[in-house]
């Protein structure tokens, strides 16, 4: 099994690994240092300048799917919008920004759109052109209750969000109204409402950095919009969440923010940088609105360069600085599952705001982690469930020379995140991660970069535990396995309807980082790839999460400090098994009971030798799982 490697700065720490791995000490050798972080993001609109299209390309097909190509490879400033989606008859869409005159500045900029036909199986050819008639990007994709498709994404100059609708076998476009002098731009969408055709819409009002003006008070501020009717009328339009607003933040970030929708329950998420993690929720199709911090930024209205001493923040043990300060990498995402519960995952950061005369700040190149959070945790209390990259020689190290070798995507080494759920209420997450054992021989100016692959983790008792995550950009699934070494994997956007398997798409080429920005690689030809992993891939075969009360699970006494017992009733005879497992994840018990007969069943189990604390009590009896939690004292 491999093993996890967690976040470290210079000296040994202990891991809480994943569900089923034992506890190691680690001691890894890449020290943190500090970087100068971006201050503009990027719209698209900026000129062209590394051209380079002769990198190697083998037509061939695997699993392993090419839907779309792109020279414009910023899919996204940070999170990853909804670029794959699926209506109930089984037809998919796939989305991306499409560019493929670059030497000009990509002029022809817009919408690229792939559609999967359930008859046959198959993905149409790749797209010629954009879908909308004007320059585009930052295209997300959402399917009606009819099955049409509607697409929303920005244009730049004048800035705006921009809508299309597919009606009657065409596209309608629209400019969504707003009165936001500056403009809005890098929206995000979900659909939801009651009747499946309330298209739920956040942008950000255009900053300072890119030519644009404060908002009511922030600069760049995360704006809100609704439609009932699938984009053809707007009747809520810049509308600012509670605290999502200028009593917390002095500047918001682009893309740095997510959305959900389910029936009549709508999610937004704000994973600042210098600000709160913030979650926003509404029950009643976007009227009202509750906001939760995620994680607390100990400085409200934070302004770059405003400076700060230590007596400011909290002591940190794990900062690499001690004025280093946790929050988030601007990426993140947000899912709704079926009892109307808020998920939501983003990577760990540290930044340092030092130089207080540059106009900047730094992060750490070299951070990893991926951080989780449910409405059952509470403010400002998250979860580390992806602890850092994969020790893929096990020998408890991180083989990685320095910073140098790190493309500038300017986020976490685990980043990206992206999330579905399967029918039986598994909840699956998709991220993009550095690995440790592939480099690029053809990266330049720096040669020998660690390419970023695509892993796949689930949980299948509502986020309690996670399973240790699959490398899926490996040789039996890739388009292109000879040139496997150099894959570079970005950007994974994952169908929320998972079925029998786990729906993907992501960019990929073979050179570590971009064209556009950071390392400003030579521009060459990018694949939009699909890829559907099997559910077996996790050993999952129809498992479904179910309420205690369906097995009369109880654990008593609770709490407990010595003998408890398990009493649980089985409708019909089944293999049956519980498992003990603490908060980080981590299996602690196994009680393996074989194939039991229908009727009530007792088993007694010894807590005395744990630790004080929480702990879940997990119940798997055929395909059905049921969980408890337990207090050890």
């Amino acid at each position: 099994m491999r093993k996890h490697l967690l976040i470290a700065v210079l000296s040994i720490f202990t891991v809480a690994l994943m569900a089923q791995s034992p506890l190691r000490p680690q001691h890894l050798k890449l020290q943190q240092q500090p970087a100068p972080y971006k201050q503009k993001a990027f719209t698209g609109a900026e000129p062209a300048t590394h051209v380079n299209p002769n990198l190697p390309f083998i037509d061939r097909t695997e699993v392993e799917v090419e839907v779309g190509q792109t020279f414009y490879d910023l899919q996204s400033n940070s999170s990853t919008p909804r670029r794959l989606a699926s209506h109930t008859d089984g037809t998919r869409y796939a989305t991306w920004t499409r560019g493929m005159e670059s030497a000009s500045g990509y002029p022809d900029r817009g919408t690229g759109l792939n559609i999967l036909d359930p008859g046959t199986g198959e993905w149409g050819d790749n797209p010629s052109a954009r879908i909308e008639d004007i320059r585009t990007g930052w295209p997300n994709i959402g399917i009606l209750a009819d099955g049409s498709p509607v697409v929303v994404a920005h244009r730049a100059g004048p800035e705006a969000l921009y809508f299309s609708r597919w009606v009657n076998n065409d596209w309608v476009h629209a400019q969504i109204p707003s009165s936001v002098p500056s403009g809005v731009i890098w929206p995000r969408m979900a659909i939801g409402g009651p009747d499946g055709n309330t298209a739920h819409v956040i942008g950000i009002s255009y900053p300072t950095g890119n030519g644009g003006a404060v908002y009511e008070g922030v600069d760049g501020h995360v704006l809100y919009y609704r439609s009932l009717d699938g984009g053809v009328t707007w009747d809520k339009q810049d509308i600012i969440l509670p605290e999502i607003n200028k009593d917390f933040y002095a500047r918001m970030d682009a893309d740095s923010y997510a959305i959900d929708a389910d029936g009549n329950t709508v999610v937004v998420a704000l994973f600042a940088d210098l600000g709160d993690v913030k979650v926003s929720k509404s029950t009643d199709n976007g009227e009202t609105w509750t906001t939760w911090t995620v994680k607390d930024f100990p400085i409200d209205q934070y302004t770059v360069d405003q400076g700060y001493t230590t007596a400011d923040i909290p002591f940190d043990p794990d900062a690499p600085d001690t004025l280093a300060i946790q929050s988030s990498d601007n990426t993140g995402a947000v899912l709704i599952d079926f009892d109307g519960t808020a998920h939501i995952w983003y990577g760990e950061m540290y930044y340092l705001d030092a130089n207080l005369t540059d106009n900047n700040f730094s992060f750490f190149p070299a951070w990893m982690g991926l951080r989780y959070w449910n409405e059952t945790f509470g403010e400002d209390s998250t979860q580390l469930i992806i602890p850092g990259i994969i020790d893929a020689n096990g020998n408890d190290t991180l083989d990685i020379s320095g910073t140098d070798v790190i493309a500038a995507y300017f986020s976490s080494m685990t980043s990206h995140p992206t999330a579905g759920m399967d029918a039986s209420g598994n909840i699956f997450l998709a991220y993009s991660g550095v690995t440790e054992n592939f480099t690029s021989s053809l990266s330049t100016p720096t040669a020998g970069q660690h390419c970023r692959h695509i892993y796949l983790t689930y949980s299948g008792d509502l986020g309690n535990t996670w399973s240790e995550p699959i490398d899926v950009i490996r040789e039996d699934l890739v388009l292109e396995p000879d040139l496997l070494e150099l894959y570079e994997t970005m950007f994974p956007a994952m169908d929320k309807r998972v079925d029998t398997q786990v729906h993907l798409i992501y960019q990929a080429d073979f050179e570590p980082g971009l064209s556009v920005r950071g390392d400003s690689d030579a521009a060459a030809l990018n694949y939009i790839n699909y890829l559907a992993v099997d559910l077996e891939e996790f050993g999952l075969v129809g498992t479904k999460v179910v309420n205690p009360a369906e097995f009369a699970f109880e654990v008593s006494p609770n709490p407990a400090s010595g003998i408890v017992k398990i009493t649980y009733e089985l409708p019909q005879a089944s293999q049956t098994s519980i498992f003990v497992y603490d908060m980080t994840g981590r299996q602690v018990k196994t009680l393996s009971a074989g194939t039991q007969a229908a009727g009530s069943h007792t088993a007694l189990m010894s807590v005395g030798n744990l630790a004080k604390g929480l702990y879940l009590v997990r119940l798997q009896s055929g395909d059905k799982i049921a969980t408890q939690k337990i207090l050890v004292n």
